[in-house]
Protein backbone atom coordinates (compact mmCIF):
# COMPACT_ATOMS: atom_id res chain seq x y z
CA UNK A 1 0.00 0.00 0.00
CA UNK A 2 2.71 2.34 0.62
CA UNK A 3 3.81 1.85 -2.94
CA UNK A 4 0.37 2.74 -4.07
CA UNK A 5 0.41 5.79 -1.87
CA UNK A 6 3.73 6.86 -3.20
CA UNK A 7 2.55 6.38 -6.73
CA UNK A 8 -0.56 8.36 -5.94
CA UNK A 9 1.60 10.97 -4.26
CA UNK A 10 3.80 11.20 -7.37
CA UNK A 11 0.74 11.38 -9.55
CA UNK A 12 -0.68 14.22 -7.42
CA UNK A 13 2.60 16.10 -7.50
CA UNK A 14 2.93 15.55 -11.26
CA UNK A 15 -0.62 16.72 -11.76
CA UNK A 16 0.07 19.64 -9.42
CA UNK A 17 3.11 20.66 -11.53
CA UNK A 18 1.12 20.33 -14.71
CA UNK A 19 -1.70 22.34 -13.11
CA UNK A 20 0.71 25.09 -12.03
CA UNK A 21 2.26 25.07 -15.51
CA UNK A 22 -1.23 25.33 -17.07
CA UNK A 23 -2.09 28.11 -14.60
CA UNK A 24 1.03 30.00 -15.64
CA UNK A 25 0.04 29.54 -19.29
CA UNK A 26 -3.46 30.79 -18.50
CA UNK A 27 -2.08 33.83 -16.70
CA UNK A 28 0.23 34.57 -19.64
CA UNK A 29 -2.64 34.08 -22.07
CA UNK A 30 -4.87 36.27 -19.91
CA UNK A 31 -2.23 39.03 -19.89
CA UNK A 32 -1.80 38.65 -23.63
CA UNK A 33 -5.59 38.73 -24.10
CA UNK A 34 -5.91 41.86 -21.91
CA UNK A 35 -3.20 43.69 -23.87
CA UNK A 36 -4.67 42.52 -27.20
CA UNK A 37 -8.15 43.59 -26.08
CA UNK A 38 -6.81 47.01 -25.08
CA UNK A 39 -4.99 47.29 -28.42
CA UNK A 40 -8.19 46.24 -30.23
CA UNK A 41 -10.24 48.83 -28.34
CA UNK A 42 -7.68 51.50 -29.20
CA UNK A 43 -7.62 50.42 -32.86
CA UNK A 44 -11.43 50.24 -32.99
CA UNK A 45 -11.72 53.71 -31.45
CA UNK A 46 -9.18 55.03 -33.98
CA UNK A 47 -11.06 53.34 -36.86
CA UNK A 48 -14.33 54.93 -35.73
CA UNK A 49 -12.65 58.31 -35.36
CA UNK A 50 -11.12 58.10 -38.83
CA UNK A 51 -14.39 56.86 -40.31
CA UNK A 52 -16.27 59.77 -38.74
CA UNK A 53 -13.60 62.21 -39.95
CA UNK A 54 -13.86 60.71 -43.43
CA UNK A 55 -17.65 61.17 -43.47
CA UNK A 56 -17.25 64.71 -42.21
CA UNK A 57 -14.64 65.41 -44.90
CA UNK A 58 -16.95 63.97 -47.57
CA UNK A 59 -19.83 66.14 -46.38
CA UNK A 60 -17.56 69.18 -46.34
CA UNK A 61 -16.30 68.31 -49.82
CA UNK A 62 -19.89 67.91 -51.06
CA UNK A 63 -20.87 71.20 -49.43
CA UNK A 64 -17.84 72.95 -50.92
CA UNK A 65 -18.59 71.46 -54.34
CA UNK A 66 -22.16 72.76 -54.09
CA UNK A 67 -20.90 76.17 -53.00
CA UNK A 68 -18.48 76.16 -55.93
CA UNK A 69 -21.35 75.37 -58.32
CA UNK A 70 -23.45 78.17 -56.83
CA UNK A 71 -20.53 80.60 -56.99
CA UNK A 72 -19.92 79.65 -60.61
CA UNK A 73 -23.59 80.22 -61.46
CA UNK A 74 -23.56 83.52 -59.58
CA UNK A 75 -20.42 84.62 -61.41
CA UNK A 76 -21.96 83.62 -64.76
CA UNK A 77 -25.20 85.52 -64.05
CA UNK A 78 -23.27 88.53 -62.70
CA UNK A 79 -21.13 88.54 -65.85
CA UNK A 80 -24.25 88.42 -68.05
CA UNK A 81 -25.81 91.21 -65.98
CA UNK A 82 -22.62 93.26 -66.28
CA UNK A 83 -22.55 92.73 -70.04
CA UNK A 84 -26.23 93.71 -70.32
CA UNK A 85 -25.62 96.79 -68.19
CA UNK A 86 -22.61 97.71 -70.31
CA UNK A 87 -24.69 97.41 -73.49
CA UNK A 88 -27.45 99.48 -71.94
CA UNK A 89 -24.89 102.06 -70.82
CA UNK A 90 -23.50 102.33 -74.34
CA UNK A 91 -27.02 102.72 -75.77
CA UNK A 92 -27.97 105.34 -73.18
CA UNK A 93 -24.74 107.25 -73.75
CA UNK A 94 -25.41 107.27 -77.49
CA UNK A 95 -28.96 108.51 -76.87
CA UNK A 96 -27.63 111.17 -74.49
CA UNK A 97 -25.05 112.30 -77.03
CA UNK A 98 -27.76 112.57 -79.69
CA UNK A 99 -29.95 114.55 -77.29
CA UNK A 100 -27.02 116.78 -76.41
CA UNK A 101 -26.44 117.47 -80.11
CA UNK A 102 -30.14 118.23 -80.56
CA UNK A 103 -30.10 120.57 -77.55
CA UNK A 104 -27.05 122.37 -78.94
CA UNK A 105 -28.72 122.63 -82.33
CA UNK A 106 -31.93 123.97 -80.75
CA UNK A 107 -29.96 126.45 -78.65
CA UNK A 108 -28.10 127.63 -81.73
CA UNK A 109 -31.40 128.04 -83.59
CA UNK A 110 -32.84 129.96 -80.65
CA UNK A 111 -29.80 132.21 -80.47
CA UNK A 112 -30.00 132.83 -84.21
CA UNK A 113 -33.72 133.63 -83.96
CA UNK A 114 -33.11 135.95 -81.05
CA UNK A 115 -30.29 137.67 -82.93
CA UNK A 116 -32.51 138.04 -85.98
CA UNK A 117 -35.30 139.47 -83.82
CA UNK A 118 -32.85 141.86 -82.15
CA UNK A 119 -31.48 142.95 -85.54
CA UNK A 120 -34.95 143.63 -86.90
CA UNK A 121 -35.98 145.80 -83.92
CA UNK A 122 -33.40 148.63 -84.40
CA UNK A 123 -34.46 148.94 -88.05
CA UNK A 124 -37.95 150.06 -86.98
CA UNK A 125 -38.79 153.74 -86.94
CA UNK A 126 -38.21 155.81 -83.78
CA UNK A 127 -41.90 156.62 -83.50
CA UNK A 128 -42.69 152.96 -83.31
CA UNK A 129 -40.14 152.61 -80.55
CA UNK A 130 -41.83 155.35 -78.61
CA UNK A 131 -45.17 153.76 -79.25
CA UNK A 132 -43.92 150.40 -78.09
CA UNK A 133 -42.59 151.97 -74.93
CA UNK A 134 -45.94 153.55 -74.18
CA UNK A 135 -48.03 150.59 -75.19
CA UNK A 136 -46.01 147.38 -74.90
CA UNK A 137 -46.50 145.03 -77.80
CA UNK A 138 -47.06 141.36 -77.24
CA UNK A 139 -43.55 140.12 -77.93
CA UNK A 140 -43.45 137.58 -75.10
CA UNK A 141 -45.76 135.04 -76.81
CA UNK A 142 -43.61 135.19 -79.93
CA UNK A 143 -40.55 134.31 -77.87
CA UNK A 144 -42.35 131.40 -76.25
CA UNK A 145 -43.35 130.16 -79.65
CA UNK A 146 -39.71 130.28 -80.74
CA UNK A 147 -38.62 128.19 -77.73
CA UNK A 148 -41.65 125.88 -77.92
CA UNK A 149 -42.45 123.17 -80.41
CA UNK A 150 -43.00 125.54 -83.36
CA UNK A 151 -39.86 126.16 -85.40
CA UNK A 152 -38.52 129.70 -85.41
CA UNK A 153 -38.41 131.52 -88.73
CA UNK A 154 -34.92 131.50 -90.15
CA UNK A 155 -33.36 133.85 -92.58
CA UNK A 156 -30.21 132.40 -94.02
CA UNK A 157 -28.21 132.90 -97.08
CA UNK A 158 -27.85 130.13 -99.66
CA UNK A 159 -24.38 129.15 -98.41
CA UNK A 160 -25.50 129.08 -94.79
CA UNK A 161 -28.46 126.81 -95.53
CA UNK A 162 -26.24 124.08 -96.93
CA UNK A 163 -26.06 121.02 -94.72
CA UNK A 164 -23.37 118.53 -94.07
CA UNK A 165 -23.45 115.05 -92.55
CA UNK A 166 -21.55 114.16 -89.42
CA UNK A 167 -20.07 110.73 -88.88
CA UNK A 168 -21.41 110.24 -85.36
CA UNK A 169 -25.13 110.77 -86.00
CA UNK A 170 -25.45 110.35 -89.79
CA UNK A 171 -27.95 113.20 -89.76
CA UNK A 172 -27.94 116.50 -91.53
CA UNK A 173 -26.62 119.33 -89.42
CA UNK A 174 -26.47 123.01 -90.42
CA UNK A 175 -23.18 124.18 -91.86
CA UNK A 176 -21.12 126.59 -89.80
CA UNK A 177 -21.47 130.27 -90.56
CA UNK A 178 -18.34 132.09 -91.71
Amino acid sequence: MTDDLELLQQRVSSQQQKFEHATGNVELAQARFDSAAAAYEDADRERKRVKTALELARRRADRLAEEARRAKQLARSAEEDRDDAQGELVENQARRDKRQAKVAKAQAALAAAQAAAAASQPAASPTKKAATKKAPARKAPARKAATGKQPASRTRSASASATKRTSSTKRATPAKRP
